[in-house]
């Protein structure tokens, strides 16, 4: 079911992010941890921010394309041209 298949997606997810900062915590020096470790935090904010953002867009064009009412954004460029 498509349940398991994103609960799966989830927990591997999960273990890159999780992975990812013990990495951190291991191979930086004393020094520069702390702060590798909060850079790697703002980075992975700005990311899902990014995300969160376009997403609305993607979504907006995809409605728009299928003839669906209730996009949360309009596009401007995406009405300009005939697609």
């Amino acid at each position: 079911s498509l349940l398991i298949m994103c609960f799966v997606v989830g927990l591997l997810g999960g273990g890159v992010y999780v992975q990812g900062y013990n990495r951190i915590n291991a191979d930086m020096p004393k020094e520069l941890r702390e702060f590798a470790l909060s850079s790697a935090s703002v980075a992975d904010s700005v990311g899902i921010l990014v995300a969160d953002i376009s997403s609305m867009f993607i979504q907006s064009r995809i409605y728009q394309r299928n003839g669906i009412d209730g996009a949360v954004v309009n596009c401007p460029l995406w009405q300009r041209r005939n697609c």
